[in-house]
């Protein structure tokens, strides 16, 4: 009896020392949490590195997004990292686009595109991938932003120009992404299938305006996240910023209930939802901040990215998202609780971090 009551004091206490604190936080801090933001800096005294580093002693941001101007050499990367990972109680989302092929920002890095791969046995592919895994793993990065499961149903898609497709089949698609899931979450690092509900049947760059493919939209599209849901609790879902009229006449997918309703009620998918950049042209050029902010929490985005990578480089944009944010709730046009539910998610993700 004394060792149950011993093992249930244990467990007692370990529960309010490191759980009650992490879910006990101020509607900053949760908002905080919901915010994933680019910065200037490549080595740990730049000035734009150590602003970030101060938002996220603040729990301003859920963490960064890397691209090549952060990246001088792998010693100056790592340095950056540790002390982002440092510098906050709760876990930090240290993140970059590394698919392989032409969409790695790494300069010292050479991994084969989606395509060059989906030609190679499984084995070869699950090298590939624990190479690329490992490599992130040592320096201390723990969110990739892939894999990407776009059909290759447009030759003329930027999916398909630049390789970023495992072809158009589904289930070769999926069987190759759950290789990547898998060898990364090995490493605990978490992923980010995309680009939901499909961009591979679109012609068009989403970087650069917005696409529509109403027209050519195909159900077969939406397979891969069927098959993939399952790995939902060490992994996000980046929607895109395609319209789709057939689904939603008024907004593209990143702001869409109607579309991220799919996701989650008719593919069942209960995990973190992340938004593809906002600073992209296909959403910048004709939505506000505050519109973009607004309609993405209340379509069931848990995590808003802005890169500051493209034309945008606002520093302040997190704290605007803040404002922004807390003022809609004292309007009634957003939920608090809607906060609440994606804080949550995006913590019990962060759980499985390192």
């Amino acid at each position: 009896m004394k060792k149950i009551l011993t093992k249930f004091l244990l467990t007692f206490l370990i529960q309010t020392i490191f759980i009650v604190p992490i879910f006990a936080q101020n509607l900053d801090e949760k908002i905080g949490q919901m915010i994933i933001i680019g910065f200037k800096g490549n080595d740990i005294n730049s000035k734009s590195f150590k602003k970030v580093v101060k938002q996220i002693e603040n729990n301003e941001i859920s963490g960064v997004i890397l691209f090549s101007k952060n990246i001088k050499d792998k010693e100056n990367l790592v340095l950056m990292n540790k002390k982002l990972k440092s510098s906050s109680k709760i876990p930090v989302f240290i993140s970059i686009d590394n698919e392989g092929g032409k969409i790695q920002r790494l300069n010292f890095a050479n991994f084969k595109s989606a395509k060059e791969l989906s030609s190679l046995p499984y084995e070869e592919i699950q090298e590939e991938y624990s190479k690329m895994a490992e490599m992130l793993d040592e320096l201390e990065i723990n969110v990739n932003f892939a894999p990407c499961v776009d059909l290759a149903l447009n030759k003329n898609s930027i999916i398909e120009k630049k390789e970023r497709s495992y072809g158009n089949n589904p289930q070769q698609v999926s069987k190759i992404a759950s290789i990547m899931i898998e060898e990364h979450n090995k490493r605990k690092i978490v992923t980010s299938i995309k680009h939901f509900p499909g961009h591979g049947s679109a012609t068009g760059d989403t970087h650069k305006g917005l696409v529509d493919n109403t027209k050519t939209f195909k159900n077969i599209e939406l397979e891969p996240y069927e098959k993939l849901k399952e790995y939902d609790k060490l992994n996000m879902v980046m929607i895109s910023h395609i319209f789709n009229s057939n689904i939603d006449e008024e907004y593209p997918a990143s702001l869409s209930k109607k579309t991220i309703n799919i996701l989650k009620n008719e593919i069942g998918y209960k995990g973190v939802i992340i938004s593809d950049d906002y600073d992209m042209k296909a959403i910048r050029d004709n939505y506000t901040l505050k519109q973009i902010v607004v309609n993405s929490i209340n379509a069931g985005v848990d995590i808003l990215l802005f890169s500051n990578n493209i034309e945008v480089n606002d520093s302040l944009i997190s704290s605007k998202i803040h404002k922004i944010i807390k003022e809609e709730i004292k309007k009634g046009n957003i939920k608090e609780e809607s906060i609440d539910a994606s804080y949550k998610k995006i913590i019990e993700l962060k759980k499985n971090l390192k």
